[in-house]
């Protein structure tokens, strides 16, 4: 089970989605549960908090093997996604002393700015036709402004900066 979810978990790309036919296939072969209860399994890892073909090689491995299962599949499933950021972080912070890499991430920061704004602006749009929407979404750019004041003139802790967020966000917002 676990040299399964390893070679799914290297050779997989696509999400956790994209992985239910191969896991079906693989619980189908080797007899791990029936289609029925495979459905079951999928329905529960859906709608459990975290990625879905993690909650789903659990399910199967804690149903096969009971704990120790559960855990073999899942970190056979995760391993090869945390050897390959460890690496990656591992270059990238032997490469941070080299000038091209900080001016490669100095241009990515305008790039993944304009990406989060566009996405805001996408979604924005959808709540700008209900004027109950539009109202939470200038109370909403109203909370980001003061934020970005807390920021960058007072030079606020974060953390104080999110609990300003959450209260304004629950009194204004609810």
């Amino acid at each position: 089970m676990f040299l399964f979810f390893l070679k799914l978990g290297f050779l997989s790309f696509g999400g956790g989605y994209a992985l239910i036919p191969l896991i079906e296939q693989e619980a189908a072969k080797r007899q791990w549960m029936s289609h029925d209860a495979f459905l079951d399994a999928v329905g529960v890892a859906g709608m459990s908090p975290g990625p879905v073909a993690v909650n789903l090689s659990s399910i199967i491995g804690y149903q096969t093997n009971g704990i120790g299962g559960a855990i073999a599949a899942l970190v056979g499933l995760v391993l090869p996604s945390v050897l390959v950021t460890a690496l990656l972080l591992i270059v990238i912070f032997r490469l941070r002393k080299k000038a091209f890499i900080d001016r490669v991430f100095y241009g990515l920061q305008p790039i993944v700015t304009a990406l989060i704004l566009f996405a805001v602006y996408r979604l924005g749009l959808g709540s700008l036709e209900n004027t109950r929407m539009s109202g939470q979404l200038l109370v909403g750019i109203f909370i980001v402004g003061v934020c970005w004041i807390m920021l960058v003139r007072y030079r606020m802790h974060p953390l104080f900066i999110l609990l300003f967020s959450a209260i304004c966000g629950a009194a204004f917002l609810a």
